[in-house]
């Protein structure tokens, strides 16, 4: 995946945001929840010994007579996880253009990330799980990664995946708790998604999740009356009469859905936000990460 200079001065300016202090495992540029000698003032403590005089206010010493100790708050990276939906619906080869906004929306987001030292690990449902990756370097292979990914899972033979154990195995290979970005169509019953990202939840990571739909998702054959359709998941194909009546009584659905899939995720304190794929995905990743409230 190649990025154009513009989008490259695009991406660099920005970071992520994190809205809690995170536990990171290498110097970067968040707000860690451990104290130390970093920049930012954190409070004072009782000097004890062994204790690095430089530490001692001595204004404070000068004042109270009292040996006390600066910490500050240390900067640390924070772990990205991103978390792709492979599941028919999201990877038919007719419906491409789902798939491919997805990874496009991971790959801006891991540049993001990598760039400013923080490390990224890739999972994708039903698929591959990525090593993890480190710093601006790391972005070629990971890129490499997701265009593999996603070669090998669309060529695959359609199959019914449990989304909720592949979500679970997903989440057990978090180590450090940190920012988790779940993509998908979400076009499952509520309680389904609702399990799916519990995983991630019970591992104290702090959860975004990007809806990517197709506009057939949203206007099935919008000038057709007769068709004939096939369940993405499973390759059954059954025909179906799709008046206006049917197709208004559908996007009042689907529309229903969505509404309550975005009020589950911003009652749990997840960001969410929905997009619609087109033939730029390029365009469409760059405007669906300025409206994810996730970076700086």
């Amino acid at each position: 995946m190649q990025l154009s200079p513009e989008t490259l001065r695009l991406l660099g300016a920005m970071a992520l945001r994190t809205r809690r202090a995170s536990f990171g495992i290498r110097q970067g540029s968040h707000r860690s929840q451990r104290r130390g000698h970093g920049v930012e003032f954190a409070e004072y403590r009782n000097y004890e010994a062994g204790d690095n005089p430089r530490y001692i206010d001595w204004n404070l010493f000068a004042r109270s007579d009292k040996l006390l100790v600066k910490r500050y708050l240390e900067e640390e990276n924070v772990a990205l996880h991103i978390v792709i939906d492979g599941s028919r619906s999201l990877t038919h080869p007719a419906l491409r253009q789902k798939w491919e906004l997805a990874t496009y929306i991971a790959a801006f987001t891991s540049y993001i990330a990598l760039a400013n030292q923080d490390p990224v690990t890739i999972s994708v449902l039903g698929g591959a799980h990525s090593p993890r990756y480190w710093g601006a370097k790391a972005f070629y292979p990971l890129s490499s990664f997701l265009t593999k990914s996603g070669e090998s899972i669309i060529s695959s033979d359609p199959r019914t995946l449990n989304l909720p154990e592949e979500a679970r195995k997903a989440a057990a290979r978090v180590s450090f708790p940190g920012i988790c970005l779940f993509i998908s169509d979400f076009l499952y019953p509520l309680e389904q998604v609702a399990l799916l990202l519990a995983s991630f939840r019970a591992r104290n990571m702090e959860l975004h999740a990007v809806q990517v739909l197709h506009a057939s998702d949203l206007n099935p054959a919008p000038e057709s009356a007769g068709i004939s359709v096939t369940d993405s998941e499973t390759g059954e194909q059954l025909g179906v009469m799709l008046d206006s009546e049917a197709r208004n009584h559908y996007q009042h659905l689907i529309t229903q859905h969505n509404r309550r899939i975005r009020e589950h995720c911003l009652s749990n304190q997840m960001q969410f936000v929905s997009t619609v794929a087109s033939s730029d995905p390029h365009h469409g990743a760059t405007d669906t990460i300025t409206r994810m409230g996730l970076f700086i």
